[in-house]
């Protein structure tokens, strides 16, 4: 019944924020809106299993056609930037494929409450997490890199991972999209150090894309 209760509100919430005020709201004026909310669900979610399980489920869509659209397999050393206290983007790329999976961020306080819910899913020995920048982190070892949608600077973090990362490193970068699925930041020019191979799109976050990026 509680689950139940609380999969309704979710559900009332998810089209509340990301499907009808992420329609409205195209420009980078809804990011303030969006990382607050994420920030919120991560918070509370990484202590309660039962909407852990509920947040989940929000990005098990994305991550899915990412996975596929990249080709992840348990073969792949993966690095994800900027995953919270939930780290539902890195749990999920780990369970679905095996691959040994790193996940960053710079907030110590999220790594250690993503930690936790890490051992607590028993999931160490495919899954590690540490308090670093995606600025500086070392990039040799990784050959799929996840960039995603609430780290600060994108542009300029984009830029430096193109100068660092090896040729054959493939990057996935999730952002808002407009109807016309183009960037709404306006400070991100892709194609300035990346091609771009592919791209998925999903509404279950908001009008998101991820794109698959290679190296120039």
């Amino acid at each position: 019944m509680a689950t139940s209760m609380l999969e309704q509100l979710f559900s009332t919430l998810q089209t509340l924020v990301f499907k009808q005020v992420g329609k409205k709201i195209t420009t980078n004026a809804l990011k303030n809106i969006m990382d607050i909310f994420f920030i919120i669900f991560e918070k509370v979610g990484c202590k309660f299993e039962i909407i852990s399980d509920i947040y989940l489920k929000l990005y098990q869509e994305i991550v899915t056609e990412e996975i596929a659209m990249t080709q992840i397999t348990s073969q792949d050393k993966v690095l994800v930037i900027g995953s919270g206290s939930l780290p539902a983007t890195p749990v999920l790329i780990a369970r679905n494929t095996h691959a040994q999976t790193t996940t960053i961020d710079k907030d110590c306080n999220a790594v250690k409450e993503a930690i936790l819910y890490v051992k607590n899913h028993h999931l160490e020995k495919i899954l590690s997490i540490e308090c670093a920048d995606g600025f500086t982190y070392p990039l040799e070892r990784f050959t799929v890199i996840v960039v995603l949608y609430g780290v600060k600077h994108p542009a300029v973090l984009l830029n430096q991972l193109a100068k660092r990362m090896s040729q054959h490193t493939k990057v996935i970068y999730r952002t808002i999209t407009d109807p016309q699925g183009r960037i709404t930041d306006k400070t991100l020019d892709l194609s300035g150090y990346f091609t771009i191979k592919n791209h998925v799109h999903t509404e279950t976050l908001g009008s998101f894309d991820s794109f698959l990026l290679t190296k120039k």
